[in-house]
């Protein structure tokens, strides 16, 4: 009954989109030519759709394929060819043909190695016990002398290859998935010494949650050898390279996790959503606030045809603020501005620390930057014309200038605040993202009509919000869990879940078409609201509940995949053997036994 409840109460309509016209359009393989079908059976195998929309026989007039790698935008009109797509994963990606054959033919040479024995690892990995218990009890005559056993030094090559042939397979799984959510644990102090473990999870397309372990390995606590720890966890995220993390967690004694200073030179941790459980203050999520909102509204939007070019331009002013500022008061530079024929006194910037006071001396400099930008093959001075030509390859003459008045208004109540260091509370840190709110709120109100593109810009921008950082993320989790009551839901957080959804739709059905992606989304939230009061029942299963449901709901739907698993981390450590696994074993053996104890479900499926 229970089952049969579930699937009532799941929203099993035909999609929300009524008119056959916003449906998307899949063409029928029978009606294909020959030429066709011979493409599709010889192009479907392709690298390229292993990283791009699935496969689909093109259209007449080509077919728009996107690149699914997290935090990549490029977009193809797809005829049959797939030379562009290809080359795009190598220059953009790194990724070639045999660079993901070497993972397949090491997974398919694993396949092909001498059996494991399955019970006696899963014993051995299980208990924990030393490898010599099964001499121990052969001796002891609890097993029959006559029945063959592995020795220590066998179980230990049992241990290797059993570990080497379910790493791989595991790390493909969680690399095909759009995004994953990381918790990173520190031991307490129960243990005698310190470990670091990192777990992520995961829900699939049919809302089937996985969870596995990523590492757990000991580390320093001495306060000096903390980069033991953060050096670590990065190693542990760059070995299963996992460019679609979306979340992580912290379970540790120092505050937050800070992945900025480890990826100068790497874009894939960027936008991860921190999750911190043990936050002291939350004046680094203030202190990267502006900056980090500016990022994901770019990232969120890059489909909108229309401002494409600004949204460009933004998002790279964002990454390049400090070597903006930098370039600005050079003394040099400096120089070269005061001799400029334009009406203009230099200011004097009120903090170099904090974005806020950063945006508003940009605003500032806004004529002399711009001609040094333009102009800067005209100067012989060596810095201008190394960075001029850099900002002009990044679009920075593009920047919309004439809304950084608003956005310092909006940003308003950050003013004194991010200038130095000093302990937020909760209450504190929620006050003043709810006045930003409330300044986004009004500012939108006072807004007048009108076809320019800044103010659409703007306008895009100021509908954005909330944020989509630590407080809401965990709120609008909650809110896509079924069982939740949507009365006690508050309006900043299903105006948060509007704009995502209308993300969805924009990105994945009505290109570059915001009014139908705004209603679309309006209808499928009312859908969701509105929903059977039965639904609410604490027994039933939200996976199960989203998998019927993702037609009906599917912008809701793909957000309940990315935001529930938030809901379901590791609170408690999940490597709880890791002390009596180093008391035995040595370092890496340790870790491999952890590795295989937490993912023993995966053992009878891969092994």
């Amino acid at each position: 009954m229970a089952g049969y409840k579930r699937n009532q109460d799941s929203f099993q309509a035909s999609n929300l989109n009524d008119n056959g016209n916003n449906s998307i359009a899949t063409n029928n393989s029978e009606a294909q030519p020959k030429k066709r079908r011979h493409l599709e059976n010889n192009d479907k195998e392709s690298i390229c759709w292993k990283y791009f929309e699935p496969f689909k026989v093109p259209s007449e007039n080509g077919t728009i394929t996107k690149c699914t790698i997290s935090g990549c935008t490029t977009r193809y009109i797809w005829c049959g060819s797939t030379s562009n797509l290809v080359g795009h994963l190598k220059k953009k990606h790194g990724i070639t043909k045999s660079s993901t054959s070497s993972t397949t033919s090491t997974v398919n040479s694993i396949n092909s190695e001498p059996e494991i024995n399955l019970p006696l690892l899963k014993f051995i990995v299980s208990s924990g016990a030393p490898f010599s218990i099964v001499d121990n009890l052969k001796s002891a005559g609890f097993v029959n002398p006559i029945i063959e056993l592995s020795t220590s030094n066998i179980i230990e090559d049992q241990i290797n290859k059993a570990y080497n042939r379910l790493f791989p397979q595991l790390k493909l799984k969680a690399q095909q998935e759009t995004s994953i959510t990381v918790s990173i644990h520190e031991t307490d102090a129960r243990f005698s010494k310190s470990y670091i473990v990192i777990t992520c999870n995961w829900l699939t397309k049919d809302f089937e949650l996985h969870k596995i372990l990523l590492l757990a390995n000991e580390w320093y606590s001495d306060m000096e050898e903390n980069n033991d720890f953060f050096g670590d966890t990065i190693n542990a995220l760059e070995k299963w390279e996992l460019t679609n993390l979306k979340f992580y967690s912290d379970y540790g004694n120092f505050g937050w996790f800070d992945f900025d200073p480890f990826t100068d030179f790497e874009d894939n941790y960027h936008n991860l959503i921190p999750l911190c459980m043990n936050k002291y203050s939350y004046f680094n999520d203030l202190f990267n606030l502006i900056q980090r909102t500016l990022k994901l509204w770019a990232r969120e939007n890059v489909y909108t045809q229309e401002m494409f070019g600004i949204i460009k331009a933004i998002k790279n002013a964002t990454d390049n603020l400090c070597d903006v500022i930098r370039f600005l008061t050079n003394d040099t530079v400096k120089r070269e501005i005061q001799n400029m024929q334009i009406a203009f006194n230099y200011p004097t910037i009120n903090c170099d620390v904090c974005i806020y006071h950063k945006i508003a001396f940009i605003k500032l400099m806004e004529k002399p930057f711009m001609q040094l930008v333009n102009n800067y093959d005209s100067y012989e001075v060596a810095i201008i014309r190394e960075k001029g030509k850099c900002f002009k390859e990044l679009k920075l003459d593009s920047l919309p200038f004439d809304i950084f008045p608003k956005l310092l208004q909006l940003f308003k109540p950050l003013e004194n605040i991010t200038c130095r260091c000093h302990n937020i509370s909760t209450k504190e840190y929620t006050d003043l993202v709810d006045k930003i709110v409330m300044n986004a709120d009004n500012m939108f109100k006072e807004l007048q009509f009108s076809d320019n593109l800044e103010h659409k810009i703007l306008k895009s921008f100021l509908t954005s919000f909330p944020l989509y950082i630590d407080l809401y993320a965990k709120k609008l989790a909650l809110f896509l869990d079924p069982r939740s009551n949507p009365d006690k839901i508050s309006t900043i957080i299903i105006k948060c879940a509007l704009e995502k959804c209308k993300s969805y739709y924009l990105k994945n059905i009505f290109s570059d078409d915001l009014d139908k992606s705004i209603q679309a989304a309006n209808k499928e939230l009312k859908c969701y609201i509105n929903r059977p009061q039965s639904s609410l029942d604490g027994d039933i299963n939200p996976y199960e509940w989203w998998q019927g449901s993702k037609q009906m709901l599917p912008g809701l739907a793909a957000l309940a995949r990315e935001y529930l698993p938030t809901l379901t981390v590791d609170k408690e450590d999940p490597a709880k053997n890791m002390d009596k696994f180093i008391k035995i074993h040595n370092q890496d053996m340790a870790g491999r036994i952890a590795f295989l104890q937490y993912n023993m479900k995966y053992i009878d499926l891969y092994l």
